[in-house]
């Protein structure tokens, strides 16, 4: 399998109204789409998935029965399963969705008709925020859990060593900067707003001549395994 490469507002381009939506791409049980918010849906609620919203361009408004979020191009919020929202803007604003493409409660049996009690809000994350953090090359940051899985952030600088993930896929999203995904299959170039899903069992490593940040999305549970 050759890993592709794709770039988020070419597919976004190809959107032609409001709330069309379209998947990019699948990290195990997860669909990893993009949107065009503009105006407003209806009020809702998962019962069975949580939901990550990531802003690639413009500025939308989260609205919740935990309150209300404003969310500017690379920042992110999750909606928990259970709690009733609905996004909003008044600009044409290009959004990433994370979420589980197969019922959760048929893998767990954890289904949430309402919203959990005790005071809690939407935290909004911004990738820039914490980029300034980062240090250390190849030493992820954890920013947010959705389900099963947990969006990554990490600082690229040299080459990583050879390594494959035997039991999840892994999305790298270029965030600054430009870097290589060497694969057993051929090299992909990422540059920011591109992304490239590595299927479980393919050893890979990021390669880079300089400083690049990227998001990683997988498993919570890592199991790698080298050459």
């Amino acid at each position: 399998m050759v890993v592709k490469k794709i770039n988020i507002d070419r597919e976004a381009g190809r959107l032609s109204r409001p709330f069309q939506m379209a998947d990019l791409g699948y990290v195990d049980d997860f669909a990893v789409s993009v949107f065009i918010c503009q105006g407003s849906i209806d009020w809702h609620r998962h019962i069975d998935e949580d939901e990550l919203f990531l802003v690639q361009s413009g500025v939308i408004t989260l609205e919740s029965e935990w309150g209300t979020s404003r969310l500017r191009p690379d920042e992110m919020a999750v909606v928990p399963k259970g709690v009733a929202h609905r996004s909003s803007s008044f600009l044409w604003s290009t959004v990433l969705l994370f979420r589980p493409r197969v019922m959760s409660h048929r893998k767990n049996g954890d289904r949430r008709t309402a919203a959990p009690s005790g005071g809690q809000s939407l935290h909004k994350i911004s990738v820039v925020q914490a980029a300034q953090g980062l240090t250390e090359p190849f030493q992820p940051l954890d920013l947010v859990t959705v389900e099963d899985c947990v969006m990554r952030l990490a600082l690229i600088r040299g080459t990583f060593p050879w390594h494959r993930h035997s039991q999840h896929d892994e999305l790298f999203l270029a965030f600054e900067g430009e870097m290589t995904l060497d694969t057993e299959q051929g090299d992909v170039s990422l540059n920011a707003g591109e992304i490239a899903i590595v299927p479980k069992g393919m050893h890979h490593r990021p390669i880079t001549t300089e400083r690049a940040i990227v998001l990683l999305f997988e498993k919570k549970t890592l199991v790698s395994t080298g050459n």
